[in-house]
């Protein structure tokens, strides 16, 4: 019995010791792993990316873990107040601009809005493009083109900026020149050439001269910026015609190429497209942007803009003479059954921002009828004058005396300078910035002041509650 007790108290001490050996010898977990910055954390393939992305749309626990917040504060933000009128500390106000010490990219304060912007699977993005693809097309939803939180956004924006071309071929329909390309990975994008430089003016009717791929860049991050989320992805990028674009170009695209001053040029296929006005590379490289198509299986239902012009000298919309046209509009499409007067108000908000006075159409999602969301696209009529403001323009706003209270709280929250600092920011993080001059940015300052006085304007006369819906 006491032989028995005493291997018992051998064995179970042997296994103690061997215990004790194997905690020993283990290496502790690597704190600067365990601590490491979102921004070097690189998944291991593909499938991690689509579960890390899964995961946080479903609110689970895969996160990567945020940005250590290091060096000074943001002063500038600091001493921004809203005017009067302001809801302050209200939960709705998403500027996403944090009043705390951010952390630094490029030597500059990082704005929450930046982190989605910031790569952080480029290894995972060139070995299979598809599956950033098919994130992005998973973002799409009746009421936003991508989420508010988008961990793979600059994801996808960079592999719109480099995944390599497999196949060229002219536009789709419409007015301007543009190519339409397919990337590795099987994902359609429309090519728009820069056809102007950055500090170019232009004169003349507010809808007058080519596209502008700058002010397609500039959209999408406005509308980002202003909480819509209703402008298709886009990135600037620079192409070699030469070795990236021809080699794999379609016959009807490569019969309208040409030189014109030992420059590669092109002129397309379009209705105002022709050999004498071509978009021209410089040498053999061209700048210019890269706008993702939306998911196959999300078909487009295009509307007249109630708001739209005549297009004709000498002839004015009803909407241009008549100031109570908006009477009948919300008559016909009253507020509590119908999204649309308070989509084209915020279209209208958006559209004077970046000074776009041809909005004629506007694109729904098909499938949700006349419930569907007024996309922003076709953004590149923008950015043109930055001396000029197109008040008409704002005719929906001054004319109905509505907003969304939303976005009635982020225009405030942009006031005094804060609009263009912001923009500054997240557009230094295109491949092709700088994308605007200082003089646009300072112009978007300005025309929010005009909106934001318009709208005390319509408080004053009709009650800030019946304004704010």
């Amino acid at each position: 019995m006491r032989l028995r007790r005493r291997r018992v108290i051998f064995i179970a001490g042997a296994l103690v010791i061997v215990w004790m050996v194997i905690v020993l010898l283990t290496p502790p977990p690597s704190t600067s792993q365990s601590n490491r910055r979102s921004d070097d954390n690189e998944l291991d393939n593909v499938e991690n990316l689509r579960a890390s992305y899964n995961a946080q749309k479903a609110g689970g626990a895969v996160r990567e873990q945020e940005p250590k917040y290091v060096g000074k504060e943001f002063a500038d933000f600091e001493d921004f107040q809203p005017g009067d009128g302001a809801l302050r500390n209200n939960e709705s106000m998403k500027l996403t601009v944090k009043i705390e010490k951010l952390p630094t990219y490029n030597g500059s304060a990082l704005l929450d809005i930046e982190k989605d912007l910031v790569p952080k699977n480029i290894s995972a993005v060139k070995t299979n493009p598809s599956a950033i693809w098919d994130i992005a097309a998973s973002w799409v939803k009746s009421l936003e083109i991508h989420p508010e939180l988008a961990p793979e956004l600059g994801d996808v924006l960079n592999a719109l900026s480099t995944v390599p071309i497999i196949e060229a071929d002219v536009g789709y329909k419409g007015t301007q020149l543009k190519a339409r390309f397919a990337l590795q990975g099987g994902q359609m994008v429309v090519f728009k050439p820069q056809r102007f430089a950055r500090e170019h003016v232009i004169y003349g009717k507010p809808y007058a001269g080519y596209d502008r791929h700058n002010g397609e860049i500039a959209s999408f991050h406005l509308d980002r910026v202003l909480g819509l989320r209703r402008a298709p992805l886009v990135a600037g990028r620079t192409v070699n015609l030469r070795t990236e674009v021809k080699p794999v170009a379609t016959r009807l695209l490569l019969d309208t190429f040409l030189t014109k001053d030992n420059n590669t040029c092109f002129y397309g296929k379009c209705y105002y497209c022709n050999p004498e006005e071509p978009a021209c590379a410089d040498g053999d490289i061209m700048e210019g942007s890269v706008t993702l198509w939306l998911p196959k299986d999300r078909s487009l239902k295009k509307w007249h803009h109630l708001w739209s012009r005549t297009y004709k000298d000498g002839k004015k919309a009803r909407w241009e003479v008549d100031n109570t046209y908006c009477r009948d509009v919300m008559v016909k499409y009253p507020l509590d059954k119908y999204p649309l007067v308070l989509d084209m108000i915020d279209a209208a908000v958006f559209d004077y921002l970046i000074g776009n006075a041809d909005r004629h159409q506007y694109e729904t999602f098909k499938d949700d009828g006349d419930q569907g969301m007024l996309l922003l696209l076709d953004n590149a009529k923008s950015f043109g004058n930055p001396h000029h403001d197109e008040k008409s323009i704002l005719a929906p706003l001054y004319q109905c005396c509505r907003l969304r209270q939303t976005l009635w709280v982020k225009l405030q929250s942009l006031e005094n300078g804060v609009l263009s600092k912001v923009m500054r920011q997240v557009l230094s993080h295109d491949p092709v910035s700088p994308v605007l001059t200082e003089k646009h940015l300072t112009a978007m300052d300005r025309r929010l002041g005009h909106i934001i006085a318009m709208f005390r304007k319509c408080f004053k006369e009709h009650g800030e509650k019946n304004v704010l819906q």
